[in-house]
């Protein structure tokens, strides 16, 4: 096995969170325990991470240092697979620059590779998915048919991956960078080309923290987005579980308040009418039963008619319920970060 210090890179994929991108780093500096290489790639940001970083990384307790400064803006799904492209360490941590690392999270991954050298791909807990049991898996089926949460898989500072068994598929993972699911692609393929233990482990090392206003990502999009994971050569079995797995919970309701918001804002029913049919027709047909699909047509053709009535709908039961409240703020599914 390597030195230690050549095993682990932490990569930052970063775009213009200059105040969340200094945090991320103090919390890292406290991972002393254990030696890694730190990665940043700062996705052409206003202002450049090595200017919003100062001097914090003078002293840095690491391996190596690198600052990584794209010429323009690639996409948020292009910026972490460089980290794949970039990284030269065997495994991989990939972290976003919003997320609070825990005090012992390198160490953390170094006993989990330590212990399992040979496994592809750890996806830890994070407390907005609490997982009740660990899995072990072996073969594509066996994976999917594992994961208790796709969110948790979806979110990238809950993986580390063992790079040398994902970059083969790198040059496909590119192709998907529309999915905002990369990530989950150079899985999806590795396991694909051959069986690779994964394993779904109870352990955290991150807490997650809501993104600043004005940078989430839009639900729309994403629904959107996710629906051409099941393009990927999957037999029928994959296919179907995959599909089944891919919807966030309540999506129907997320896609309503988001086109209806966005058919208000725009005045485009044409382009919203689109969307959700879009949306129901790569993603949610194949998820959803007869009460599914019952209440897609009533969005799409009772609420959808009068958005103004189905959004006071959804705003009193946000209000009376108490979840929800970011979805009211709508972004352009047209227009992606």
């Amino acid at each position: 096995m390597p030195e230690e210090d050549s095993l682990l890179t932490v990569a930052i994929p970063t775009y213009g969170r200059p105040h969340e991108l200094r945090q991320c780093i103090q919390f890292l500096r406290n991972q002393s325990s254990h030696l890694f290489h730190l990665l940043i790639l700062d996705n052409a940001s206003p202002v450049a991470a090595s200017s919003a970083l100062g001097d914090l990384l003078d002293d840095f307790p690491a391996a190596s240092v690198r600052i990584v400064r794209n010429r323009v803006n690639i996409g948020g799904d292009a910026n972490i697979l460089r980290c794949f492209e970039l990284c030269e360490t065997e495994y991989l941590w990939v972290l976003g620059d919003d997320d609070e690392p825990l005090q012992d999270a390198v160490k953390t991954v170094y006993g989990e590779i330590g212990d399992h050298p040979d496994t592809i791909f750890f996806n830890f807990a994070c407390e907005l998915y609490p997982r009740t049991k660990e899995a072990v898996t072996n073969t594509l089926d066996e994976f999917i048919s594992s994961v208790d949460s796709f969110s948790n898989i979806l979110l990238i500072s809950t993986s580390v991956y063992r790079r040398a068994a994902l970059v083969p598929q790198l040059q496909i993972a590119y192709n998907y960078t529309y999915s905002m699911a990369s990530q989950v692609v150079l899985v999806l393929r590795a396991l694909l080309a051959e069986p690779g233990n994964c394993r779904l482990l109870q352990k955290r090392i991150v807490k997650w923290t809501p993104p600043p206003e004005g940078t989430q990502w839009s639900v729309v999009t994403q629904l959107l987005g996710l629906g051409i994971l099941l393009d990927l050569p999957l037999s029928r079995k994959s296919r179907r579980n995959l599909a089944r797995l891919l919807p966030r919970p309540r999506a129907l309701e997320c896609m309503a308040i988001q086109v209806a918001g966005y058919r208000l804002q725009s005045k485009d029913s044409n382009s919203a009418g689109y969307i959700m049919d879009q949306i129901y027709s790569r993603l949610l047909f194949y998820s959803s039963g007869l009460a599914g699909r019952g209440r897609f047509f009533f969005y799409r053709y009772c609420l959808f008619l009068f958005p103004v009535f189905g959004l006071a709908l959804f705003r009193l039961v946000i209000q009376v319920t108490g979840r929800g409240k970011e979805l009211l703020n709508v972004r352009d599914p047209f227009c992606r970060l």
